[in-house]
C-alpha cells in the first residue's frame, strides 16, 4: 500500500481536492492497518458523500466524515471494527494523511456518541469511560460563529507543540526530583499532564515553564518534544506556559462538571458552578491563543443578555472559530433567549449563526444501512 507520508503529499499537491483525503485516506489506513486494500484492488468501489454536519464550524464534521467512511468500508468488506477500534483508524486518517495534529476526542464522540447524552472519555490515549445523561432541566445549543475553524491550522498546531514542550520541561523536572537518570530522552511512558493536580502543577512546576520559547532554544536545551505528529520550527515562537496549564486544568473541570452534571434535581449552586465551569474553559482557550473576537462576543452576550435562563457557554473543538456551546435552562424562556441572542449576534455582525441542540447517535448507536441494487430491473431495496 501507499505510504502516509506520499498520500499526505499526495492530497496537499491540489488545496481544492484536499478534501479527498479525509475519504480515501480512509482506504489508505484500512490497507496499511488491516490489509483491508485486497478486499476493493480487484472490484474498485465507488463512494457517495452526504453529511448534514456543519463544514468547518468546531462540531467534529471531518472526524463524522472519517467515521462514515471507514463504518461504510467495514461493513461492504465484512471487515470487524470494534468501536475504538473505529476511532483510533479514523484519527489515523486525521494525523497521518490529512496531516491534521487532532486527538482523539473527535472521533471517539463521532463513534460512541448518544442521543441526550455527554460521553466521559479518557484520552490516554482514547478510553471511553460512561455516557452522563443531560438531566432534564438542563439544554446544551451549538451556535456558529461564523468564523471558519481547522484543527489543521497553525494556531491549533503551535499551541499543541506548545503543550508538549510544557510537558517535556516537567518530564525533566520530575527527573531531577526524583535523581535518577533521563531515560528516553526524558519521555516518561505514564506521564500525561492532565494526570497533574492543579495544585501540584502550581506549586511545583508553574514558575518553571517558559512564557514563551523559541523553536532553536527549546531544542538546544530539551531535546525532542515526543510528539509524534507535530515538529518544532526552530525560527518559530511558541507559547509554553499557557498551553501547558490548559490541559491540567481543564481535566479538573471535566470532572468537576461530571459530577455536578449527575444531580437529577436543579438548583442555582448546581448550575452557577457548572455555568462557571464553561466560563473558565473558554477563557483557558483564549490565553492558550485559540480564541477570536466573534466566539468572545457569542459568550460574552450569554453573560450579558441570558436574562437568567442562558447560564454558561464555551468555545468548541479546536478553538480560534466554529461553534459556542451554550448551556442554559431547559424551556420556552430558554429557547427565547437563545433567539434573541442570536438576534443581536446577527445584526452586529452581519451573520446570521447556525444554531443547533442536544446530542445525538453516534456511529456504533446508528448502525449501518445496506442498499441492495438489482441490476436488472434498476430497483434499490433495503438489505
Amino acid at each position: 500500500p501507499i505510504s502516509y507520508e506520499d498520500a499526505r503529499a499526495y492530497f496537499k499537491q491540489d488545496v481544492s481536492r484536499s478534501w479527498a483525503g479525509y475519504v480515501a485516506g480512509a482506504m489508505v489506513v484500512l490497507a496499511r492497518e488491516r490489509g483491508g486494500e485486497r478486499n476493493w484492488a480487484s472490484e474498485g468501489l465507488s463512494v457517495l458523500v452526504s453529511s448534514r454536519v456543519p463544514e468547518g464550524k468546531g462540531v467534529s464534521s471531518s472526524a463524522a466524515l472519517e467515521v462514515a467512511v471507514l463504518q461504510a468500508l467495514s461493513r461492504a468488506f465484512h471487515l470487524t471494527l470494534n468501536p475504538q477500534d473505529l476511532a483510533l483508524l479514523a484519527q489515523k486518517v486525521e494525523n497521518l494523511v490529512v496531516g491534521a495534529p487532532c486527538g482523539i476526542m473527535d472521533q471517539m464522540t463521532s463513534v460512541c456518541g448518544q442521543a441526550d447524552k455527554l460521553l466521559a472519555l479518557l484520552c490516554r490515549p482514547g478510553h471511553l469511560m460512561h455516557h452522563v445523561p443531560i438531566p432534564e432541566h438542563i439544554s446544551f445549543w451549538g451556535v456558529d460563529s461564523g468564523i471558519r475553524h481547522s484543527v489543521g491550522g497553525s494556531d491549533y498546531g503551535s499551541v499543541r507543540v506548545g503543550t508538549f514542550m510544557g510537558r517535556r520541561v516537567i518530564a525533566k523536572l520530575r527527573a531531577a526530583e526524583k535523581q535518577r537518570q533521563e531515560t528516553n530522552g526524558g519521555s516518561l511512558p505514564n506521564f500525561h499532564l492532565a494526570s497533574v493536580p492543579p495544585h501540584e502543577f502550581t506549586r511545583r512546576y508553574e514558575e518553571h515553564l517558559p512564557e514563551t520559547i523559541t523553536g532553536s532554544q527549546f531544542l538546544q536545551k530539551y531535546g525532542h518534544h515526543q510528539d509524534a505528529v507535530t515538529d518544532i520550527d526552530p525560527h518559530r515562537s511558541f507559547a509554553v506556559r499557557a498551553p501547558t496549564a490548559h490541559p491540567v486544568q481543564e481535566n479538573f473541570r471535566t470532572h468537576l462538571f461530571m459530577e455536578l452534571m449527575k444531580s437529577s434535581q436543579s438548583s442555582e449552586g448546581q448550575l452557577a458552578s457548572l455555568a462557571e465551569l464553561m466560563f473558565q474553559s473558554h477563557a483557558s482557550y483564549s490565553r492558550c491563543g485559540l480564541g477570536c473576537p466573534e466566539t468572545d462576543a457569542l459568550v460574552d452576550l450569554v453573560q450579558e443578555k441570558s436574562q437568567g435562563f442562558l447560564l454558561g457557554a464555551k468555545i468548541t473543538g479546536g478553538g480560534s472559530g466554529g461553534t459556542v456551546c451554550v448551556m442554559g435552562k431547559a424551556g420556552r424562556e430558554a429557547e427565547e433567549a437563545l433567539q434573541q441572542l442570536v438576534e443581536k449576534y446577527r445584526l452586529e455582525k452581519s451573520y446570521e449563526p447556525y444554531v443547533f441542540k442536544g446530542s445525538s447517535p453516534g456511529a456504533d448507536a446508528f448502525g449501518h444501512i445496506v442498499l441492495q441494487i438489482n441490476k436488472a430491473n434498476k430497483r434499490v431495496k433495503l438489505g
